[in-house]
């Protein structure tokens, strides 16, 4: 049809198609509507037209249904008859006639016999019931391969579906950094300390009669201590040497900044300096929770200092001994920070 080449031009083609035309107001027209109306105009103007180069080949394509009549017309066959001869033989020929007739006879019979063997075995073949013989290895291996491909790519959309891949590089990607270990050292301390300061009361949890659950005594934190001060004192002296006074030390002894000031990057610069931080808290936590000396007499221990500042001896001793690794274990955190603070700069560099 001619309405695929038209269809097949472009826009702007067909535009210059309609001016050679003089199609009026082709430009508002879409391309459709404008493919439409170009081919209505040139099969109505077909006198026009038929003899210009750029419209050749669509009236090749088209075809009138009046040329379409004429042509189907004109392309009829004429079939010839022709007429059966009868041939009559001497009689002095019959037997040889008889021979070659029977000769011509037998292979039209054993080929007209081949040809119809196959459709009544097909026939006879379509009534048998078929009968199920047992499956090969190769075909017994091939379907169990195809039944653990498929339980394989069930089992992986049901493990996409739980984004569990995901929530780990999100955890991974944030514990990769010095600032997520020294909050974690930071979380233990105070967890451990917690857990050691407040004392622990028996609870007798309810017996469920219908599961055969018996009652149980478990031990919990007693919350009535922080309403007083045997809890915020060492917790406010444990903040202020852990954290606090590191904070305020390494923000204003930033050595990052100085380090970065060439290619100002925010990549390679901290707010708070981590190096500097683990070095005031091993510094606050040797003058806060120095080691008791052995006192003069055997048995007997005193303390280097009676107190921190306005914190007095006995709350230095409980944040000193309810700390996980106690005095040590301030400092192994503090060594920890100090090593990772040092890797992480020299990957910076």
């Amino acid at each position: 049809m001619s309405t695929s080449w038209l269809q097949r031009k472009r826009k702007a083609e067909l535009l210059e198609l309609a001016q050679q035309a003089k199609l009026p107001d082709a430009e508002r027209y879409l391309k459709d509507d404008l493919v439409e109306a170009l081919q209505n105009h040139l099969e109505a103007n077909e006198t026009l037209y038929g003899k210009q180069s750029a419209f050749s080949e669509f009236y090749a394509r088209h075809v009138s249904p009046i040329k379409r009549e004429r042509l189907s017309s004109a392309e009829v066959p004429v079939v010839k008859t022709r007429r059966r001869q009868t041939l009559k033989r001497a009689d002095s020929d019959e037997p040889a006639a008889e021979q070659s007739l029977i000769a011509r006879s037998t292979p039209k019979a054993v080929s007209h016999l081949a040809s119809r063997t196959p459709r009544t075995v097909s026939q006879i073949a379509a009534h048998t019931p078929q009968i199920d013989l047992p499956a090969s290895p190769a075909q017994i291996t091939e379907l169990a391969d195809q039944s653990f491909q498929a339980a394989k790519t069930k089992a992986s959309e049901l493990w996409e579906r739980t984004r569990i891949e995901e929530a780990i590089e999100i955890v991974r990607e944030n514990a990769s950094s010095v600032v997520f270990i020294q909050l974690a050292v930071l979380a233990i301390e105070a967890l451990g300390m917690e857990w050691n300061t407040l004392n622990t009361t028996p609870v007798a949890t309810p017996a469920i009669a219908a599961l055969n659950v018996p009652s149980k005594t478990i031990d919990v934190p007693d919350l009535s201590l922080l309403l007083t001060t045997q809890f915020w004192g060492p917790a406010t002296l444990w903040s202020l040497t852990s954290w606090v006074l590191p904070l305020l030390f390494s923000y204003f002894f930033n050595l990052t900044l100085r380090s970065n000031t060439r290619q100002k990057s925010p990549n390679k610069e901290y707010r708070v300096d981590p190096l500097s931080f683990n070095i005031a808290r091993a510094l606050l936590a040797y003058n806060a929770y120095g080691l008791p000396v052995v006192g003069p007499q055997p048995g007997s221990i005193q303390a280097t200092k009676p107190g921190w500042g306005p914190f007095s001896e006995a709350t230095v001793h409980t944040v000193r001994d309810n700390v996980p690794g106690r005095y040590y274990g301030l400092q192994i955190g503090s060594i920890i920070g100090i090593l990772y603070s040092l890797y992480d700069a020299a990957l910076r560099k």
